[in-house]
């Protein structure tokens, strides 16, 4: 009878990990997979595989995740938001100011922070275009955005 209950006692540390894991999930935020496209207008040196959008200060934040097969030594970040027809951000930034460059082909992360609001009534189109620094397209996606959808992007 003994060695049974010397069985159960030394099964239940091994409970635990999988009662945390299964306790954090439920605590964790919920993310919802948002479709993400490129621009379709070429085959990108930058390919994207992932887009995070979090909460900032109120504002909304980026990581634009993916891989490159392209030195990249410089060159600026397009970035047009859109609620319906309204253009409500038109911005270029220095890629250098985003990220240390030259980057190396391999991965790549991307961050913008504090970019527009956070909390919105409507949904917003977000386009985000990466040239080099002879104005060649780089990258380029889109995607659409609201409070609801707040999460993790996954192509």
């Amino acid at each position: 009878m003994w060695h049974i209950f010397e069985c159960q006692a030394m099964a239940i540390p091994h409970v635990y990990p999988m009662f945390l894991l299964i306790l954090s999930l439920f605590c964790l935020p919920t993310l919802l997979a948002i479709p993400f496209q490129d621009c379709g207008w070429g085959d990108y040196p930058i390919k994207v595989t992932g887009v995070e959008v979090f909460e900032e200060q109120n504002k909304a934040s980026l990581n634009i995740t993916g891989s490159t097969n392209k030195l990249i030594t410089g060159g600026f970040v397009l970035l047009g938001v859109n609620i319906g027809n309204k253009k409500i951000i038109d911005d270029i930034y220095e890629l250098s100011e985003l990220i240390t460059c030259p980057v190396s082909p391999g991965p790549i992360v991307l961050p913008l922070h504090k970019l527009f609001p956070y909390s919105t009534e409507e949904k917003m189109r977000v386009s985000i275009s990466v040239n080099d620094p002879d104005h060649e397209e780089i990258m380029c996606l889109y995607f659409y955005y609201d409070t609801s959808s707040t999460g993790v992007v996954f192509a």
